[in-house]
């Protein structure tokens, strides 16, 4: 397939990647996945509000709660969010760059940096379709990857994979139920 994700960010140093059969067309998928709130999303809004030590909480549609920029979207098809950051501090620190620029982001190289994105995309199949969650992470040099890793070992082991499985579960109750 001919993602967009593998345009922006192909290469990386993390990666993960979740997906889920649903017994929907491709389209009930989508606008099920750009209507999912935040209350079909407990686990999620928990760990969200462990990870902002309370400062945030997640409330609306979560297509208005993620907090990275819009990167590329295939209507129908794929959308991927993503920006520059230090993610490894305690209020990452957003990249000096303007990152809803495809090609700025893709370009990014100062040192010191990671590039993250995270993909949803839709792939139909004979029962409906397939929906997966892809996030990588790309750090701009060696010092950026250490960084990093430990941030990324954190959050894997503190809820990543439940938060994409969770929601890959709420865009399946609704598409099915459309």
């Amino acid at each position: 397939m001919d993602w967009i994700l593998d345009r922006l960010l192909p290469t990386y140093d993390f990666r993960t990647r979740y997906t889920r059969r649903i017994a929907a067309p491709p389209d009930a998928v989508w606008d099920a996945l750009h209507a999912v709130t935040a209350a079909e999303i407990p686990i999620t809004r928990l760990l969200m509000g462990i990870r902002t030590a309370g400062r945030s909480r997640m409330s609306g549609r979560l297509a208005d709660l993620v907090s990275m920029p819009e990167l590329g979207r295939d209507e129908g098809r794929e959308a991927v969010k993503g920006q520059v950051a230090k993610y490894w501090r305690f209020r990452a620190t957003p990249g000096p760059v303007e990152t809803n620029d495809p090609a700025a982001f893709t370009a990014f190289a100062e040192p010191g940096w990671a590039k993250g994105a995270m993909s949803f995309q839709l792939t139909p199949i004979a029962d409906g379709t397939l929906l997966a969650a892809e996030t990588r992470v790309q750090a701009t040099d060696p010092a950026g990857r250490r960084a990093f890793a430990p941030y990324w070992f954190l959050i894997q082991a503190g809820g990543a994979g439940l938060i994409r499985l969770e929601l890959l579960r709420a865009v399946a109750r609704r598409a099915e139920a459309a």
